[in-house]
């Protein structure tokens, strides 16, 4: 009896240990996926449209469209890449700041607003260089302040 009782306590013990390995692998893949969001799809995106309104490219309203569109594209997908144990310092290259799931309804707030003002900015994109730069502007401010709120500064 107790040879059974110590072989299924091994195996409960290797089961709970390849779970967490399966969920640090997918916790990691979550920040991964997150931070090519960011810095593959919005900050290209965001240069685009922020080149054009300092003028050092000409203002090309297809083009502010399209990178306003692809950006309000992003954050459906991104509040769903946050799951709990993805703050920084508990996974390589994160910088999501505890405060996200201290108030994940403030945080999708926010992703909404990023949402709402891309798709403003690429609306506006058709309206003229002086509309678009308006709500480019806004909705940068939607960006700073996700980012003073939410987000930790890797050192």
């Amino acid at each position: 009896m107790q040879k059974v009782m110590l072989v299924a306590c091994v195996f409960a013990g290797v089961a709970v240990y390849t779970t967490l390995a399966i969920s640090a692998e997918d916790l990691a893949a979550a920040v991964k996926e997150r931070r090519h969001l960011m810095k593959d799809i919005v900050r290209p995106a965001a240069k685009v449209g922020g080149d054009m309104v300092k003028g050092t490219v000409p203002f090309d309203a297809a083009k502010a469209g399209k990178a306003m569109t692809d950006i309000s594209d992003v954050p459906d997908q991104y509040v769903k890449l946050f799951p709990k144990g993805t703050e920084h310092g508990a996974v390589a290259d994160s910088e999501a700041s505890p405060k996200i799931w201290e108030d994940f309804d403030g945080f999708k707030a926010t992703a909404q607003k990023l949402k709402d003002a891309s798709a403003k900015a690429a609306s506006a994109a058709a309206q003229g260089e002086g509309a678009f730069s308006a709500a480019f502007n806004d909705m940068t401010k939607v960006c700073k302040d996700c980012h003073q709120t939410y987000r930790v500064k890797k050192e």
